[in-house]
């Protein structure tokens, strides 16, 4: 497999306020799983969702901890399918559209590792109790969705794992990303890696052997970026730890 196009991009949060920097851009691609912390937060605040936080919490657990693809459409149809991701673009100052066909709508974004920055240091920002509750789901993504980066980022910043938030996504043997989020004891700092690739017959196959089982595909795409994943993460926090 050739090396993938990597993008990577830093944010810090904290009472001076948000900083962001792209370290390494590529085209946009589409986010798949990325997004869902995202939408998750948004649709608390529209339509019916509103004024429901019980029936947005059975959709939005699972979507953000277990990248539930049903719990996520069931938000994305409740709100009006593509009037999720208008509000998604009014709230955080973004045009991101979706693209072409295949899977579901809401993993079809397009976005680029220093738009999904930008977008979460607004999600770090927010002090709400629902934006403190989708970063606590964050910190609860089983570890096999994970590529091993919680591990890593509490080897990197010293922190606990329970202050680490992580929310990965995969699609095909053809791309794959990441997005963590890091409480320290003043500011929250995050880190965004994307990935994708040509995909080739072996990387073609690897998937296919691994259609049926949520973890036999996540450890395909880790089998094949996810050192890349850990390296641009890793140098995506030394740059916020600078901000």
């Amino acid at each position: 497999m050739a090396a993938p196009a990597v993008g990577i991009a830093a944010f810090a949060v904290d009472c001076a306020g948000t900083r962001t920097v792209e370290l390494q851009s590529t085209l946009q691609v589409r986010g798949a799983s990325v997004l869902k912390p995202l939408l998750a937060w948004t649709a608390a605040s529209c339509g019916a969702l509103a004024k429901d936080r019980a029936a947005w919490e059975i959709l939005a657990r699972p979507a953000v901890t277990i990248s539930d693809n049903v719990a996520t459409a069931a938000l994305w149809s409740r709100v009006g399918e593509e009037q999720l991701l208008g509000a998604l673009n009014d709230r955080v100052g973004m045009a991101w559209q979706v693209h072409g066909e295949g899977e579901h709508p809401s993993l079809r974004v397009l976005v680029t590792a220093g738009e999904l920055a930008r977008a979460y240091a607004a999600l770090a920002s927010d002090d709400s109790d629902v934006g403190r509750q989708v970063r606590e789901w964050m910190c609860q993504v089983p570890i096999e969705q994970t590529f091993g980066l919680r591990r890593a980022v509490c080897e990197t910043l010293g922190v606990e794992p329970a202050a680490v938030g992580v929310k990965c996504g995969w699609f095909g043997g053809e791309r794959a990303h990441a997005v963590v989020l890091v409480d320290t004891r003043d500011r929250t700092v995050g880190a965004i890696a994307t990935t994708t690739w040509r995909p080739t017959a072996a990387t073609r196959a690897a998937v296919r052997n691994a259609i049926g089982s949520d973890m036999k595909l996540a450890a395909a795409h880790e089998y094949l970026v996810g050192e890349e994943i850990r390296a641009a993460i890793h140098r995506a926090l030394v740059a916020a730890d600078e901000l």
